[in-house]
């Protein structure tokens, strides 16, 4: 059923700071790129802009915050904005998300009882910190410890042999990643090789879903085993090498996709990127499948000095990025790792924003709504960053690279 939610806002005046509730249009939601499955209204003058958004029933997260934020950045064009989230529930992670808004854009949360009258019920600001909320993260990340335990002594000892030969591997940047019943073999972020538990044994494969090209991925498709003389079948090494080639020429050619490359440069810079953020490190914990939380893969984690540092790449929708990451920001905030002594590792409360040029502007503007930005800091690529990487930054201490090439607004 169709709700009436300008009835709703006139009979519930106390609630808002503004009042003569005007609804987006259909044009506008679509040059402004809104999200189409909420509704929004404003209100205000010159000096202070006043938005709602409204969810009629359920909704994810991640759009509905974006559809606040980027409703409230449009009409306030630069000036004070004051957005209302209007929903039938929030999620503790949401509160912790649009509590960090606090600059030129401040967020309200405003409960809706369909039943009830009245029907409106503002969110008291304290409650947007639970501190007894907690993030389960999911069970620490495999080792090669914990293969050991669940193989059988034979599949073990070919597991070795094949984690050798990797390892062989690894001056070509191959590196593994352990997930929850597999080890990946990944070179940069691109997938090239699959170790799956099957029982107490396994099966070893190569992967080439990073190509379109049938006759490539015939080609490259291979099982691999270890064979009574205790080496790897030969077919398997081919096609692992021919990857390796076919993505080396790709890189040497120029056609790399911008983040495939980029996550090269981070991940295996031995000289430049380590002054700053560290070693690279897989995120300790193994998100559940089907989890509320946001996705944590898309940012790059290093360790330095028993902290963990967080990268997180934005190379296109810089407004969208920013949002995906408040809501991975209060996640990390709200899990083990930022609980000081309880984990090896703990988070060091920080998002690093590793963007281009162009979306500067874009992503300062995004610092200018939140009320913590030095959690948030900036950092531009270099221009020639796809030839030379990081060198320019090298011999610079953490503080200096921030004061000379960071931006914080």
């Amino acid at each position: 059923m169709k709700v009436d939610w300008k009835e709703i806002w006139d009979a519930n005046p106390e609630i808002f700071v503004g009042s003569g509730w005007e609804p987006c249009s259909e044009e506008k939601r679509k040059l402004w790129y809104l999200p189409s499955q909420f509704s929004y209204f404003s209100a205000g003058d010159l000096n202070l802009r006043v938005g709602i958004i409204a969810a009629h029933g359920i909704y994810k997260e991640e759009d509905f915050l974006l559809g606040g934020i980027l409703f409230g950045l449009r009409l306030g064009n630069g000036a004070r904005t004051v957005i209302y989230f209007v929903a039938q529930d929030f999620s503790p992670l949401f509160f912790g998300s649009i509590a960090k808004l606090g600059g030129t854009l401040i967020a309200k949360a405003v409960y809706w009882r369909e039943k009830l009258t009245p029907s409106l019920y503002p969110v008291q600001e304290k409650s947007y910190r639970k501190n007894n909320y907690s993030v389960n993260l999911g069970d620490p990340r495999p080792t090669w410890e914990y293969w050991e335990r669940q193989l059988n002594p034979v599949a073990w000892n070919h597991l070795k042999i094949i984690r050798n030969y990797f390892n062989g591997l690894a001056k070509r940047r191959v590196r593994a990643s352990f997930e929850k019943n597999k080890i990946v073999y990944q070179w940069g972020n691109i997938d090239i090789a699959e170790i799956r538990q099957k029982g107490n044994k396994f099966e070893l494969m190569t992967k080439v879903k990073w190509t379109r090209n049938k006759n490539i991925s015939t080609k490259f498709s291979k099982l691999g085993w270890v064979d009574l003389s205790g080496t790897i079948n030969e077919e398997f090494c081919r096609a692992a090498h021919g990857i390796l080639d076919l993505l080396e020429e790709i890189e040497t050619n120029g056609s790399l996709d911008t983040r495939d490359q980029l996550a090269i440069k981070l991940l295996h810079d031995r000289e430049s990127v380590p002054e700053f953020f560290g070693r690279p490190i897989e995120f300790p914990r193994l998100i559940k499948e089907r989890s509320d939380i946001p996705d944590t893969g898309q940012l790059i984690y290093f360790e330095l000095n028993g902290q963990i540092s967080a990268v997180n790449v934005i190379l296109d929708k810089p407004v969208q990025r920013m949002v995906h990451t408040l809501l991975i920001c209060t996640a990390l905030e709200y899990s083990v790792l930022a609980e000081k002594g309880s984990v090896p590792l703990q988070w060091n409360q920080k998002i690093y924003l590793l963007t281009l040029p162009e979306l500067m502007d874009e992503l300062r503007l995004c610092q200018s709504w939140l009320n913590q930005e030095n959690r948030f800091t900036i950092i531009l690529l270099p221009e020639d960053w796809r030839t030379e990487g990081f060198k320019k930054y090298k011999g610079l201490s953490p503080k200096e690279w921030e004061d000379s090439f960071f931006c914080n607004g």
